[in-house]
């Protein structure tokens, strides 16, 4: 009964986990012109508005050759170099939690200039002879870069770092808003040239993002295998950024609420960011909120699972009629054809009444997935033994080397999938290699989430666990009735 259900979820899982991986990111291009062509084109040549940098490459920063002093300003832990006079790295709220945008605010021309660092509330001071000056003052989740005489030498914006995880990868992102368009590029696939009169330009990781604030700049962009560097060309005395949570709430004041983006069904995803917060405003706990969460999503699209539930239950009542036809006409194809379709009038039944109203309930999957791996607020939440509901819930820490974790909500899920399927079998007269792939893909779903963010697989299972109640009630009315 619930199998084509549990395989339609199956697929669609397999899908967007192949997606995430594979998937070309979501581009949106201006429509070129023979001007944008040029402005565009790896290798036209600089606006005439730009200063001719020869060949902008990658470069390797002292902090390979000597341990850098680190201070803590609010909620960041920023590493800093006197040497060159920059920010190398920053963390939020603790070291292991480093952003990776690095470099920022390192001039060109000051690879070998050693500055005299003052420290000051919420302000690093560069001092280099000559009253050459930088600083960097920090907000709640701002940076501003002020410089005395800046030169005419490019200064590196950032430096967009690969993370180590394949899934984190694969959220990193470099971004330029130009015309009133936002162009994204996958941090391994970016664009390198030059880029003249962009609003503001920046990178977002899964969670956090670091932009300019809106204005009018001119950037370089070159990468390597480990990094993306934007650099800044017509360097201004004064610089504004954002460095912070990837939240709309966060970035709209700003201006900046367009970083934000959680794929095709965007808008349904910032539905539900509200939701979730409207429910975290009332329990407190964001376990217990992705709990009701789950209660109100799996209600919400109650009518759509019973319609489906019901036209798989009268498929499942006629199924031995159609293996009387198969085996009656298995050497005649479409005259078994015709006699199941034949059949499938006769009790006024849709083949497809079973998986279309599947279909309603993708986008809603599809964004969820989306919000439940981005969702900043999610990080470091304490659910029970979960101690981070955006890592798997490492139920229990093996003696092994390296560790290996025992997560238990997968494992639940599979339980709740065989009993589903148990079920199913003991009133389903399907074929042994049905009922074999059935057990296989309750199994397998439990594989799939094994590494998934526990808030995502604390989702599944609460709806497992009320369709499986459904599933029982329905089945104890259909015996009574029989």
């Amino acid at each position: 009964m619930e199998k084509r259900l549990f395989t339609a979820f199956l697929i669609t899982i397999l899908f967007f986990v192949f997606w995430s991986y594979f998937g070309p990111k979501p581009v949106i291009q201006p429509t070129e012109t023979q001007q944008d062509k040029e402005i565009y084109s790896e290798k036209a040549p600089l606006r005439p508005s730009l200063p001719q940098v020869k060949s902008l490459q990658p470069m390797k920063i002292e902090a390979e050759v000597e341990e850098l002093p680190f201070t803590v300003i609010g909620n960041f832990i920023v590493t800093y170099s006197s040497t060159g006079g920059y920010i190398k790295k920053i963390a939020i709220g603790t070291e292991e939690n480093e952003l990776p945008f690095q470099n920022i605010g390192f001039l060109l021309q000051d690879e070998n200039t050693k500055y005299k660092t003052q420290l000051s509330g919420n302000k690093i001071g560069f001092t280099a002879p000559g009253g050459k000056k930088k600083e960097f003052i920090f907000g709640d989740n701002t940076l501003e870069i002020n410089l005395k005489a800046p030169g005419s030498s490019p200064m590196v914006l950032f430096s967009n770092y690969l993370r180590p995880s394949m899934i984190d990868q694969r959220y990193q992102e470099v971004f330029y808003f130009q015309e009133d368009i936002l162009k994204r590029f996958a941090t391994k696939k970016v664009k390198e040239g030059t880029y003249g009169n962009i609003e503001f330009a920046g990178a977002r990781d899964r969670y956090y993002c670091f932009s300019l604030f809106k204005g009018s700049y001119d950037i370089e962009v070159t990468k390597d295998k480990d990094a993306s560097h934007v650099y800044i060309t017509s360097v201004p005395s004064q610089i504004m950024l954002y460095i912070g949570p990837q939240s709309v709430k966060q970035l709209k004041p700003y201006g900046l609420g367009n970083i934000v983006y959680y794929g095709f069904f965007h808008w349904i995803s910032i539905g539900m960011i509200k939701l979730l917060h409207l429910l975290f405003s009332l329990t407190k706990n964001w376990g217990l909120s992705i709990i009701c969460f789950a209660i109100s999503i799996y209600f919400l699209l109650f009518p759509f699972t019973s319609k489906s539930t019901k036209a798989m239950q009268r498929m499942q009542q006629i199924q031995p009629e159609i293996n009387e036809l198969r085996d009656k006409y298995k050497d005649n194809p479409q005259k078994m054809q015709k006699e199941t379709i034949e059949l499938y009038r006769k009790y006024k039944i849709n083949p497809l009444g079973g998986c279309l109203p599947l279909l309603f309930q993708f986008p809603i999957f599809i964004a969820l997935y989306q919000v439940l791996f981005r969702i900043v607020e999610l990080k470091g939440a304490r659910f029970l033994w979960i101690n981070d509901l955006s890592l798997p819930d490492h139920f229990l820490k093996l003696p092994t080397t390296p560790p290996f974790y025992i997560n238990l909500l997968p494992i639940l899920i599979v339980i709740i999938g065989l009993a589903q399927q148990k079920m199913t079998m003991t009133a389903s007269s399907g074929s042994s290699q049905q009922k074999s792939m059935g057990l296989f893909f309750a199994v397998f779903i439990g594989v799939i989430f094994y590494g998934f963010p526990s808030a995502l697989v604390l989702y599944w299972f609460v709806q497992n666990i009320l369709t499986f109640i459904y599933q029982v009630r329905t089945s104890k009315i259909q015996s009574a009735h029989s």
